[in-house]
């Protein structure tokens, strides 16, 4: 009977208990880019969320944008795995999005004169950058208060209840709620080379460069799950530490698949740990307290922020808030350079498939997926800056990426890590 049912309202492409779970309603928020309204809308589906919001916003070609990070929401499979109450920004394609970190960041610049030095710095430093970050420092050593970290140290949501104001409810701790953040950064970094890659002439065109740009994915989706997402690298409580922390501190420290049972990510992080595929990479930004420092501008080589700018988010929800203007800045440019060179080299392997292997000599089978999920998701390629020190300008340093065949150790890791899992499922069935 349920079956006639389904059949009759059209939900019969795949299961009918499977089309019933996927057709329940979730609230959701969304809003303009200058959050001058916002509206509570129920839906089931990023179509059905992209029509009702075009009856509130007078948007010809509307796109639907994550508040919290700026990503756009093309994928109806991402968008199943936002929660409720997500709120989005609807807008155009040419339009910049800022985020609700950049929003809020603006509004507190209204009452504190401190941060008012953003503006001074966007405004002038590139026509007197000399004088202007002297002015800065000067300023910064004059005026800047004595920041409370009496709270810095509390972890549970019982002791310091504040902090969590506006933070999802399963959150108990600190820690939690900074490496759910992480984990957030991660994830649009996968969609967005998801959206841009899928987007591409040559997948939509091309077989075998789909085919093979999905295996791309799917491995960084595996990698991912072995990591964790990186939680750990905004995470207090992770006691491995960056190398660039250590010598700031001195001794003070120590996609298109079925997403995998809890039971196979398990599987999948076990190995991802024994064989030590990202350990140098699974580290920690952060001190024992919470302290962040800026890692400087992409100009300076040496890690060293000239204007000393350090935060800690665990303090005060006000620093929270002000982190999120704190950037993972990609040194190798991820949608300029990383991406580019990956669809590159997708497309030599396909038009030229005899190639050889110039270390074994054997014919090239893959692209060095170790190597473009470094650049794409770790610190190896990843600084984390103050806004200030965040520069946007192109670069001209180039992708590590290239070609492997079956024999270089690069291939051999990821495969194995790949068979592992493919193993594990089949033996669960």
């Amino acid at each position: 009977m349920f079956a006639f049912v389904a059949e009759a309202i059209g939900l019969t492409t795949r299961s009918s208990t499977q089309q019933f779970t996927e057709k329940i309603m979730k609230g959701y928020k969304i809003t303009d880019n200058e959050r001058s309204k916002k509206y509570g809308i129920g839906s089931n589906s990023l179509q059905m969320l992209k029509n009702k919001a075009k009856l509130k916003f007078p948007i010809k070609d509307v796109r639907i944008y994550l508040a919290a990070d700026g990503c756009e929401v093309t994928d109806e499979d991402y968008f199943s795995t936002l929660e409720p109450q997500t709120l989005f920004v609807v807008a155009g394609p040419e339009t910049i999005i800022t985020t609700d970190g950049e929003f809020q960041f603006e509004q507190l610049k209204q009452r504190s004169p401190l941060l008012r030095v953003a503006d001074i710095v966007h405004d002038f430093m590139e026509q007197h950058p000399d004088k202007f970050l002297k002015m800065v420092s000067d300023y910064e050593k004059l005026k800047k208060p004595k920041l409370d970290h009496s709270k810095a140290h509390l972890s549970l949501k019982s002791e310091h209840s504040e902090w969590f104001l506006g933070l999802e409810e399963r959150c108990h701790t600190k820690e939690e709620a900074l490496s759910r953040r992480a984990q957030d950064r991660v994830r649009g970094y996968y969609y967005k080379t998801k959206d841009e890659l899928t987007r591409n002439v040559i997948y939509r065109q091309n077989l075998k460069a789909r085919r093979l740009i999905d295996a791309i994915l799917e491995k960084f989706r595996y990698l991912l799950i072995g990591c964790d997402y990186f939680s750990m690298i905004f995470d207090r409580e992770c006691n491995r530490k960056h190398e660039f922390l250590q010598k700031q501190l001195g001794d003070e420290t120590d996609a298109r698949s079925v997403v995998p049972s809890k039971k196979l990510k398990q599987i999948i992080k076990n190995y991802t740990l024994k064989n030590q595929i990202l350990d140098e990479w699974t580290v920690s930004l952060c001190s024992n307290l919470g302290d962040f420092y800026c890692q400087g501008p992409f100009s300076d080589s040496t890690n060293n922020c000239s204007l000393n700018h350090t935060i800690n988010p665990y303090a005060s929800r006000e620093n929270l808030i002000l982190f999120q203007v704190w950037n993972l800045d990609h040194q190798i440019e991820l949608s300029r350079t990383i991406l580019p060179a990956l669809l590159e080299n997708v497309r030599d392997l396909i038009t030229t498939p005899k190639r050889l292997c110039d270390m074994h000599k054997r014919q090239l089978v893959d692209v060095s997926v170790l190597e473009y999920f470094l650049e794409i998701f770790s610190l190896k390629n990843l600084k984390l800056v103050h806004i200030v020190c965040h520069e946007k300008v192109q670069r001209t340093n180039k992708s590590n990426g290239r070609l492997l065949c079956e024999q270089c150790h690069e291939y051999q890791i990821v495969q194995e890590l790949m068979d592992v899992q493919v193993d594990k499922e089949a033996a669960n069935f």
